[in-house]
């Protein structure tokens, strides 16, 4: 029985040189990544360098947001701007009224044909009842300068730039206009369920008849 047992348990020189290959092998991956880690040298970000770079760069950078705009010149007490004729820069002289601000007040303008009334300045994103406060006194409007949409000739790509109808509005608009003949005043306009008087109210100077 024990001689059995020996036989069972015992390795030949040539299984037994492959064990210890094996056991070299395992001890050799198992070691490898510490052997490279004390090798390489971790480049890490020196945070305080890397801040004092960014205080650096905001100083040097020319202002690019509304938040600054004391760095462009403002207009003078009693000094008045006409909305539908302004550029960017003379928009910018406003107050609270920078680069970007200005860009969004021209493409709104260009959107309506023109501004009516300075109230709308609050239609354009981001100029809220404060911020208007704060210039409406420095603005004006020549509501002869807006550009009309004849409604009678208009079609669909020539009014979807419009901001005061939606796409369903226009269609319905020219839809009518096929199937009743010419508008004649706004209140032909009115028999056209989805437009209610709000929406009249606000499209009427932009509406020419003839």
């Amino acid at each position: 029985m024990i001689t059995r047992i020996k036989n069972y348990l015992s390795v030949t020189k040539k299984e037994w040189n492959g064990m210890v290959m094996l056991v070299i092998l395992i001890a050799l991956v198992l070691a490898a990544p510490f052997v490279l880690q004390s090798f390489r040298k971790d480049n890490a970000i020196d945070g305080k360098e890397f801040d004092k770079a960014v205080a650096t760069l905001e100083k040097t950078s020319p202002i690019v947001n509304d938040t600054k705009t004391n760095a462009y010149k403002k207009t003078a007490p009693g000094v008045v701007i006409e909305l539908n004729t302004a550029d960017s820069a003379k928009l910018t002289e406003l107050t609270g009224i920078g680069p970007s601000f200005a860009r969004r007040i021209i493409s709104y303008r260009e959107h309506l044909g023109g501004f009516y009334k300075k109230e709308q300045l609050k239609e354009v994103f981001g100029l809220d009842s404060e911020k208007y406060a704060g210039l409406q006194a420095q603005v004006i409007v020549d509501a002869s300068l807006i550009r009309k949409i004849k409604i009678n000739k208009v079609n669909f790509d020539g009014l979807k730039r419009f901001p005061y109808l939606s796409f369903k509005q226009m269609n319905a608009i020219i839809q009518f206009r096929e199937q009743h003949g010419d508008y004649q005043s706004i209140d032909d306009m009115r028999n056209i369920a989805i437009l209610n008087e709000e929406i009249l109210k606000k499209i009427k100077p932009y509406i020419s008849f003839k």
